[in-house]
C-alpha cells in the first residue's frame, strides 16, 4: 500500500507540474509579440517562427496524460478500503476519460505544426484554415480535458469529506473545480451573466485544480513516507487515514 500511494504521490505532482507548463506554453504568443491569438494570419506566422513551442506543448500534455493515469488509478487503489464502490470507480473513470483527453491533445499539437506550414506554404488561406481547425479541436478536447479532470477532483473531495480519508482543507478546496463544472454547464447554456469577472474565476478555477492535485500529491507523499518508517504496522491500515 505504501509503494502505491508514493507512486500515485509522485504521479499526481508530476501532472500538476506539468500543467503548470503547460499553462506556461500556452501563453507563449502575446509574451513573444503575438498578442491577437485569434488572428489566423497572425498565428500562422507564429507556428512559422516557432514550431518548438506546439511540440514542446503537446509533449507536456502527454506527459500529464501519463502522469494521471498512474496517478488515478493508484488514488483508487489508496481510497478503496472504506469507500464506496460506485463513487470511487464513477471518480476514478472521470479522471482517466480527462487523461485520454489530454494525450489527444498532446497528439494535435505535436502532429499540426507540419502538416499547418505545409499548407499555409500551398497557399496563405489554406494555412489559416488548417490553424483554425486545429485551434477548434483542440481547444474542444483540451475543455473536456479540464472539464473531466474537475469531476474527478470534486470525486474524490466529496469522497474525503465522508470517509475523512483526504484531509479536510483539502476536501474543502473541491469548491474551485466545482465552480469550473458549473460555470462549463450554465454558461453554454446562456444561464449565467456575460461578466469578465466570471472569465478569470474560472480560468483561476483551472489553475487551483491543479493546485489541488498538487497539494494532494504532497499529502500522499508524506504519508508514504511515514507508513515506510512505521513497523509493524497491517497492510492496509496506514491508507491515506492520517492528516
Amino acid at each position: 500500500m505504501k509503494n502505491t500511494m508514493g507512486a500515485a504521490g509522485l504521479a499526481i505532482i508530476v501532472f500538476a507540474i506539468a500543467g503548470v507548463s503547460w499553462f506556461a506554453l500556452e501563453s507563449t504568443p502575446p509574451r513573444l509579440g503575438f498578442e491577437d491569438t485569434d488572428n489566423p494570419a497572425l498565428m500562422v506566422g507564429f507556428v512559422r517562427e516557432h514550431p518548438e513551442v506546439f511540440v514542446q506543448a503537446g509533449m507536456t500534455l502527454i506527459i500529464m496524460a501519463l502522469s494521471l493515469t498512474v496517478a488515478v488509478l493508484g488514488i483508487a487503489e489508496v481510497l478503496g478500503p472504506g469507500s464506496s464502490p460506485v463513487g470511487l470507480r464513477s471518480s476514478s473513470a472521470f479522471g482517466l476519460f480527462a487523461a485520454a483527453f489530454f494525450l489527444f491533445g498532446g497528439a494535435i499539437r505535436i502532429g499540426s505544426s507540419g502538416p499547418l506550414l505545409h499548407m499555409a506554404g500551398l497557399r496563405a488561406e489554406w494555412g489559416e484554415g488548417a490553424y483554425l481547425a486545429i485551434q477548434v479541436v483542440s481547444q474542444a478536447v483540451l475543455i473536456g480535458a479540464v472539464f473531466a479532470l474537475c469531476l474527478w477532483v470534486v470525486g474524490l473531495s466529496v469522497i474525503g469529506l465522508r470517509t475523512k480519508a483526504i484531509p479536510l482543507a483539502l476536501s474543502v478546496l473541491g469548491i474551485l473545480p466545482a465552480f469550473r463544472i458549473g460555470s462549463s454547464t450554465l454558461g453554454p447554456l446562456g444561464l449565467l451573466p456575460d461578466a469578465e469577472i466570471l472569465w478569470f474565476i474560472g480560468m483561476a478555477s483551472i489553475l487551483g485544480t491543479i493546485r489541488w492535485c498538487l497539494l494532494l500529491g504532497v499529502v500522499l507523499l508524506r504519508r508514504g513516507f511515514a507508513a515506510t518508517e512505521q513497523s509493524g504496522v497491517a497492510p492496509g491500515t496506514a491508507g491515506v487515514q492520517g492528516a
